[in-house]
């Protein structure tokens, strides 16, 4: 009836049957439409910056109540309130959150929505929810159906409280006035049970999370085991099912897939140059790349010089110039978590300013403050001269740390960029320039333009010209510039100063000159206007040729079938694979030789979904996958630029870590969550998004979940036509519809109310299965399993591994040894039974299933192997179980004549373990060693690595766990409190 780009979601019929109203996302924002039940007249009803859900009709059919934010503020927020439309007249009324209206849970934050009307149309009711804090974030305790008059004119009342520990949702009054509603519990004892009148209703099934209607004759329409059923509250053991077929036509891409960049080529120029910063005096660039920090002339045209070269497990980024342009600081992990350090220019001296986990340094105008972020996204300003720090602000929410702080000229004010949250229902909000008084510790928020966020909270601004007039922010991925009273407020409106892709802005000492990145090209353009210029800067990675070795396996798994083979040879040349074959003895001395006689070898296992997050990490993330035998790993969400850096520094050998196969921020809406989202409003701003995408070599384009429809199909289309690289997103349809390729998980973050992919206790039904495993639908899934945490309770010597305990951040470390002591319930083994029984039927239907983490919002490389041991007990064979991290996802990228098996001709990627998986699978996560591209690491080395550090590391916060908390809060996806 309806068109894929408007994406209608609860459609319910007007009294008199001749409209259907819904909500639909079209444009980028929910709002009301109608349409005839023979899809002509299709009408939107309602449209602005903010939100409307949920319509429901009034008995006479001229009205429709809502839940709607309008009324909010873009910097406060808009809760969700009960409103009302009249359909003739237009107009729009609100009805709950007046001022002097009584009513429940009003002495804090509430949200209301799911509303209904009484049969005689006097009274609405509807879900009224209050705002809990949690360690995870703000989320809503939906305990309470209330009732309103209908004209608002009358205090809010009760008409019913749960006492279970549950939501309630979606009431609905029958016309004799019987309330039903459903109300549901979270995983591992998801549930969904229908009420009435406050007794649950033992329908036989698994009702899924969608509203009831009622029908005339006193039956619920539900639907129950994927089916649309229709239920009597009074004789639920008499169900009768409705039959419905449909065909739904969908148009699947065709495309030719890029030749990766595998990290084969000897030199290319370098495209990861990674935060760059102009000096005061505009004659010198500070920059990162290769894992390296340099300094660059401004004229260009002249190699960089290297200032300092971070060892392959540790991890630089974010110079910035002191005020008098003598020395740069700068955050390095050399001491096992990153801490701010000054370079001096004259003497190449090091001196540590501020450890412990701080990043993002900058120096206050006179020199002798430091202001920074914790790993938390606190921010901190440190006495130089004293050493005393003291913390002014912690960040307004989570998803990743706020962005780099910037000095006001007098020293007065730090200004930063920082997300709100609209709604307590939803997480995102606008990415907002927050001000903080030093001396004070107040803080304000603006926007810099109604309703429109900052790009992004990495590195796109504010930063603050020194001369206190202007502040340089990425707006729409063009350089802006907002001018600004002396603390900081706006005084004017937003000018856009280059119409081209741009990051990363930073502010020559005299206010007159801007440099900034585009794509991979450094540009400077005056603050006045006028035509930007490049600023080249000649820089190649170098890739050595790696040396020749036989590896001599005593078992092989090759991938290619469920057989293994004994005492075989693999003899590797030029970091390919030149043969497989039966092991002999006395080959030539020129081969290097590495002794797996004992052991068991496998392809090289892939990571799937993974977030590069050096800027808390470090170098831990990249060396951890490698100690667990993980050699490629697919960005789903991150930095661009840094990806780009990523990418080739490992290629170089500068940075221990599996390849990585690289995307950029997420593209995302007017709204954002993450701090690596890219927020757009406009086709233009999308563009040039995608032009930096064109420029860093993307190998995947994923749109996030405010991304309206136009955004997937323009980001699909470039993603193929352009990049010939897959796209995907959170969304199984549209995504499928649009020409998306996959989606990154079974379910997460949804935009609607609730997600259709699966019930609240898990489960999937026919359509998922078959939109999966259709022949010649090509659309893969990404199976991120956090049902397989608890398996960790099950082993606990798993937390005793030194991979554990010296080499992941002691946040982690902590949170595994805490969770190995809880051994798995029968609940959670039940639900991971649920999900990986999905897995199994999509694979049975000849569908593609990768397996991949969300690492590190759950344990870096344990998680997989956690995630692998969930596949087997589900009751995969441990072949079929080792595919969804090696053959299928480079058959799913288009790299399976490159990886995914050990055959002639493949890359040498390997993994070596320790004991046989294919007669005791809980083996396979002891890895001694791994191959990437013929260049071998060994554990026992990575790790060795980490020991220094390690007792450092574990003395400097007593509540690591808690650091843990802050770090993950506002996630999308469960991680089961790991």
């Amino acid at each position: 009836l309806t068109p894929a780009d408007l994406e209608p979601n609860r459609p319910t019929h007007a009294p008199d049957g001749g409209l259907i109203a819904f909500c639909a996302y079209r444009g980028g924002g929910f709002h009301l439409w109608t349409v005839r039940p023979d899809g002509s007249g299709l009408r939107q009803r309602t449209d602005g910056p903010w939100d409307d859900r949920g319509p429901a009709w009034s008995p006479d059919g001229t009205r429709l109540a809502f839940a709607s934010e309008r009324g909010g503020d873009p910097v406060d927020g808009g809760p969700y309130r009960i409103h009302i439309l009249d359909l003739r007249a237009g107009r729009i009324t609100r009805v709950t959150g007046l001022p002097d209206q009584d009513g429940p849970l009003q002495d804090g934050p509430w949200e209301d929505f799911d509303p209904t009307w009484s049969p005689d149309g006097t009274r609405i009711l509807f879900v009224r929810a209050k705002t809990v804090t949690t360690t995870q974030g703000l989320s809503l305790e939906a305990r309470t159906i209330a009732a309103v008059p209908a004209d608002g004119a009358g205090p809010v009342t009760v008409r019913h409280t749960e006492t279970e520990a549950a939501q309630v949702m979606t009431p609905a009054l029958a016309p004799d006035g019987r309330l039903a509603h459903l109300r549901t519990t979270a995983s591992p004892d998801g549930s969904c049970t229908l009420v009435v009148d406050g007794r649950p209703v033992p329908v036989g099934g698994d009702i899924a999370p969608v509203p009831p209607r009622w029908t005339p004759e006193g039956e619920l329409l539900l639907t129950v085991d994927g089916a649309f059923t229709l239920v009597r509250p009074d004789r639920p053991q008499e169900p009768e099912t409705v039959p419905f077929e449909g065909v739904l036509p969908v148009e699947r891409p065709r495309y030719r897939t890029k030749e990766y960049d595998l990290g084969e080529s000897r030199a290319r120029p370098v495209r990861g140059v990674h935060l760059p910063a102009l000096s005061p005096d505009g004659r010198q660039i500070a920059f990162a790349a290769l894992n390296s920090l340099w300094i660059a002339g401004s004229t260009g045209g002249r190699p960089p010089r290297r200032l300092r070269r971070s060892a392959p497990t540790r991890y630089l980024l974010a110079p910035s110039w002191a005020p008098d342009g003598r020395s740069l600081v700068y955050a390095d992990d050399r001491d096992g978590l990153l801490g701010v350090y000054r370079h001096d220019l004259a003497t190449g001296d090091e001196t540590p300013l501020a450890t412990g986990g701080r990043v993002f340094p900058v120096l206050s105008p006179d020199g002798q403050r430091l202001a920074s972020l914790d790993l938390t996204g606190r921010l901190v300003v440190r006495d130089l001269a004293s050493g005393e720090e003291r913390v002014l602000a912690a960040p307004l929410g989570g998803g990743g740390l706020p962005g780099r702080p910037t000095w006001s000229p007098d020293g007065r004010h730090l200004a930063l960029c920082d997300r709100n949250r609209l709604s307590a229902r939803f997480r995102e909000g606008y990415n907002v320039i927050r001000i903080v008084d030093t001396t004070t510790g107040t803080d304000r928020l603006h926007t810099v333009a109604p309703h429109t966020s900052i790009s992004d909270r990495y590195d796109s601004g504010p930063v603050w010209s020194p001369d206190g007039r202007w502040m340089a922010v990425i707006v729409e991925s063009a350089l802006c510039l907002l001018p600004v009273e002396p603390d900081g407020a706006p005084r004017g409106d937003l000018r856009t100063l280059t119409t081209e892709p741009a990051d990363h802005p930073s502010w020559s000492g005299d206010s007159r000159t801007l440099l900034y990145l585009s794509g991979t090209r450094l540009r400077l353009v005056d603050a006045d206007g006028g035509p930007a210029r490049t600023v080249r800067v000649p820089l190649d990675g170098s890739r050595p040729t790696p040396a020749d070795v036989v590896v001599h396996a005593g078992r092989l798994w090759d991938g290619t079938g469920e057989d293994v083979r004994d005492d075989v040879d693999i003899v590797v040349r030029g970091g390919r694979i030149a043969a497989v074959e039966p092991h002999r003895g006395g080959r030539r001395a020129a081969l290097r030789r590495i002794d797996a006689s004992t052991r068991t070898v496998v392809p090289g296992l892939w990571d799937t979904h993974i977030h590069p997050w050096q800027t808390t990490y470090g170098g831990r993330q990249t060396t951890g996958q490698l100690t667990y035998g993980i050699t490629t790993a697919v960005s789903l969400g991150g930095f661009a630029h840094e990806q780009a850096r990523i990418r080739e520094a490992v290629a170089a050998g500068q940075l221990a870590g599996p390849r990585l196969l690289t995307t950029g921020e997420l593209l995302d809406g007017a709204r954002v969550a993450y701090s690596m989202g890219r927020a757009h409003r406009t086709r233009e701003g999308l563009r040039r998004s995608l032009e930096r995408a064109a420029a860093l070599d993307w190998d995947f384009v994923k749109t996030y979940v405010r991304a309206p429809t136009w955004v997937m199909e323009e980001a699909a289309r470039f993603a193929h036509e352009r990049l010939g690289v897959r796209t995907g997103s959170h969304l199984l349809s549209p995504g499928v519809q649009i020409g998306q390729d996959l989606t990154t998980h079974l379910q997460a973050t949804q935009r609607a109310e609730f997600g259709h992919a699966i019930t609240a206790t898990g489960r999937a039904y026919q359509d998922v299965v078959e939109v999966y495993g259709a022949r010649g639908m090509g659309f893969s899934l990404i199976a991120t399993p956090f049902t397989s945490a608890p398996l960790l309770g099950a082993d606990p010597a798993l937390a005793d591994d030194p991979r554990v305990t010296v080499v992941m951040p002691p946040w982690d470390a902590a949170a595994v040894q805490q969770a190995a002591g809880a051994p798995p319930t029968a609940a959670q083994l039940a639900a991971l039974r649920t999900e990986t029984d999905i897995y199994r039927r999509i694979l049975a239907a000849g569908g593609l299933v990768a397996l991949g983490t969300d690492q590190p919002i759950v344990p870096v490389g344990l998680a997989l192997h956690l995630s692998l041991r969930a596949l087997h007990r589900g009751g995969m064979s441990p072949a079929q179980a080792l595919r969804t991290a090696t053959v299928l996802p480079a058959r799913l990228f288009g790299v399976d004549r490159d990886l995914g098996t050990v055959e002639e001709g493949r890359l040498a990627d390997l993994t070596v373990v320790d004991g046989d998986p294919f007669t005791d699978f809980a083996t396979l996560v002891r890895t001694v060693s791994v191959l990437r591209g013929g260049v071998p690491y060994a554990t026992e080395e990575l790790v060795a690595a980490f020991e220094p550090s390690a007792r450092r590391t574990t003395a400097a916060e007593d509540d690591w766990l808690g650091v843990g908390r802050r770090m993950r809060r506002d996630g999308c996806c469960d991680g089961h409190g790991l």
